[in-house]
């Protein structure tokens, strides 16, 4: 028997994920994390109601984005097919328009919901349940138009919250790779946004959905002549603490760095 077959049929309680994924399967028998059952519709309105809809930040100094979006120099087809994940970035900042256009593509408003049956708004990506248990933060590193620290981007307003001065490089695996990027966004998850509804499925849902966000964000990079990667090694912890996480109600759960193309 091959050494990896061997040890995918060893029964082991390090394996944390066969656990994890058994427990979040839906089941007909089993019952809800915190109901009897799976919650009636009104229920889910009413806690959603006492869910913030994004973090507010209210004492934050803020900065208007430009809302109009800057055109895509290629189609989406070409996006598409000529994505790659950038392995260095070129010099000179990002500019404020493409990094607002990568947030709004990413998870911004795209249109209202006051006449559905839930009360969050539309956003660029499917979410389990209209939920949107995700929030982005912006490292501005050489961003024109922006002092250089840490903000967050507000969906609703399609604004950032200036949070002042930031750097996380040493929290990074590939800490080189981060130095040479204007522009990173962090993606943190809300779990209980959507564990409230969904339980232990929800934390998949949670993860689904960053992906969903960060790939369009990488599509509208791309669309605008940037170089994007997606980053998932980075200490958890450590960076979970430089931004005022817990780690376990909120935590970050992917990141991507933007910047210009290298020249060849």
């Amino acid at each position: 028997m091959h050494p990896v077959d061997a040890f995918l049929l060893e029964e082991s309680e390090e394996a944390v994920w066969e656990s994890y994924h058994e427990n979040s399967k839906t089941s007909r028998a089993t019952p809800h994390l915190y109901f009897d059952r799976h919650p009636a519709d009104s229920t889910v309105v009413a806690a959603m109601n006492g869910l913030r809809e994004t973090k507010p930040y209210r004492d934050r100094p803020r900065v208007a984005l430009p809302y109009e979006l800057p055109p895509s120099k290629i189609g989406l087809d070409e996006a598409l097919i000529g994505r790659e994940s950038a392995r260095g970035f070129g010099r000179g900042p990002v500019g404020l328009p493409d990094v607002s256009k990568v947030l709004r593509c990413a998870y911004g408003v795209t249109r209202p919901n006051a006449d559905g049956r839930y009360p969050r708004p539309f956003r660029a990506v499917p979410s389990g349940g209209a939920l949107y248990p995700l929030e982005l933060y912006l490292w501005a590193r050489d961003v024109s138009g922006l002092v250089k620290g840490l903000y967050h981007y507000d969906p609703t307003a399609h604004e950032l919250h200036e949070l002042g001065e930031f750097e996380a490089g040493s929290c990074f695996v590939q800490s080189e790779l981060v130095a040479s990027a204007p522009a990173v966004v962090l993606v943190s998850a809300v779990f209980q946004r959507s564990a409230f509804k969904y339980g232990e499925r929800g934390y998949r849902f949670v993860l689904i959905e960053a992906g969903h966000a960060v790939h369009n964000a990488m599509l509208a990079a791309s669309g605008r002549g940037l170089a994007a990667v997606p980053v998932g090694g980075y200490f958890d912890r450590e960076l979970d603490d430089l931004l005022g996480f817990d780690g376990l109600h909120e935590s970050v759960v992917y990141s991507l760095l933007l910047g210009s193309r290298e020249v060849e």
